[in-house]
């Protein structure tokens, strides 16, 4: 009996040791009291007890692997005017429930700056600021960062951002986010990385928290949407602060998303702007360029929107694809924008273009008549498409938020 009790001392004891609790720093976690410097504390003295390697004996080297720390916040509402430095292999999580996280400095400050490699953030609360969460590192290859059962709201720029170090061009990065609610921010995500899966998630956007842009930025490699609900509020009648560009995702590498709820509060707005453009030769490590939509409800504008489409092209693709979706109103599945010469990028790439593949088909449509694709598109489909061609002309999109007129005496 004396045995086990000291085992469950020495236990508890490297328990204690392994986790950093903010509030053993000073932390306070009232929601009044500023608890920015003993959380700032705790971050640092776990960044300096993580213990790292790469060699194993005999073995050839590996990338880094070690023992990474984890900062814990115990149930409370945590007050942070100043940005926290988080170092590589830290660990941050709540414990006991699930403790807010509110910004109370400048304006659009960085509440979190994470050095990325070995990164899990879990069960918090993030609120306010500009941008909640940023991962950055110079290209660091097996970088790995897990965001789970995490909620973030009014963050006035983005809530999560990849962004790679000065003179690297993305992050060897694979990110996962999942089971977490994102509410009322600007913008929500943006990949940096080789991949990015965001899955089991709701994103709720409202006017004027909402940009006039994209929710979701892929700036680099693959990000993937699954088993995600996604809530637009749109103002489809045009009303105060109407935003007339608002869309999902801009997409400048892959984009793929399936068993998806693009809804359709306020009419919904369109699932993706494409800007990856096909390789000058293939195959490329980037000569994937696509977008994938499949076995999802899109519901992406409204007849009336200027903007309603499912995809609006300014780049061309090496593959896009449409498939097994529902729930499509009285929009076009795919737009050329008037920025966008088909001819010309033919001309300039006869190569890459050559092997481009577009597909549409077994899609449950509102009205046939939208089945119509633009006809310079043609050359691209495959045979088995179920979609007809037609001339398309994209209506012009504003470049100006309508904002609210006062009213008449």
């Amino acid at each position: 009996m004396k045995k086990l009790l000291i085992l469950v001392l020495l236990s508890l004891f490297s328990i204690s040791f392994a986790m950093f609790n903010v509030k053993k720093f000073g932390a306070v976690g009232d929601g009044r009291t500023d608890d920015t410097k003993a959380i700032q504390a705790a971050f640092t003295a776990a960044a300096k007890s993580a213990r790292t390697a790469n060699t194993y004996g005999k073995y050839p080297r590996s990338s880094y692997y070690g023992s990474g720390p984890m900062v814990v916040f115990p149930h409370g509402k945590y007050k942070i005017s100043s940005t926290i430095k988080v170092g590589n292999f830290v660990n941050f999580s709540g414990a006991n429930g699930i403790p807010i996280l509110t910004w109370a400095g400048e304006e659009k400050g960085v509440m979190f700056d994470i050095s990325a490699f070995r990164t899990v953030v879990e069960k918090l609360v993030f609120t306010g600021g500009g941008i909640q969460l940023r991962f950055s590192n110079r290209n660091v290859d097996k970088t790995m960062i897990t965001i789970r059962d995490c909620q973030f709201l009014y963050a006035a720029d983005i809530a999560i951002k990849l962004e790679p170090a000065p003179k690297a061009d993305h992050l060897s990065a694979q990110t996962l986010i999942e089971g977490c609610l994102f509410s009322k921010n600007f913008r929500c995500v943006q990949n940096y990385g080789d991949l990015m899966e965001f899955r089991n998630n709701w994103v709720d956007l409202a006017q004027p928290y909402m940009a006039d842009g994209a929710a979701m930025i892929n700036k680099y490699g693959t990000m993937r949407i699954a088993f995600s609900c996604m809530t637009p509020s749109a103002n489809p009648d045009k009303g105060p602060w109407y935003y007339h560009n608002a869309r999902w995702v801009d997409n400048y590498g892959r984009f793929e998303a399936d068993n998806v709820r693009f809804g359709g509060e306020g009419g919904g707005i369109p699932v993706v702007y494409n800007y990856s453009k096909a390789p000058k030769r293939h195959p490329m490590s980037d000569g994937s360029s696509r977008v994938i939509i499949t076995n999802s409800l899109i519901a992406c504008g409204q007849a009336r929107r200027e903007n309603g489409s499912v995809v609006r092209l300014f780049k061309l693709p090496m593959q896009l694809v449409i498939r097994d979706c529902y729930g499509i109103g009285g929009i076009p599945l795919i737009l050329c924008d008037p920025s966008l010469n088909v001819a010309e990028e033919l001309k300039a790439n006869p190569r890459g273009l050559a092997n481009a593949r577009y597909h549409v088909s077994s899609n449950i449509l509102h009205n046939r008549n939208i089945n119509a694709v633009p006809e310079e598109l043609k050359q691209f489909f495959t045979k088995d498409s179920d979609c007809s061609f037609a001339k398309i002309v994209p209506r012009p999109v504003p470049t100006e938020i309508t904002k609210p007129q006062p009213k008449k005496k």
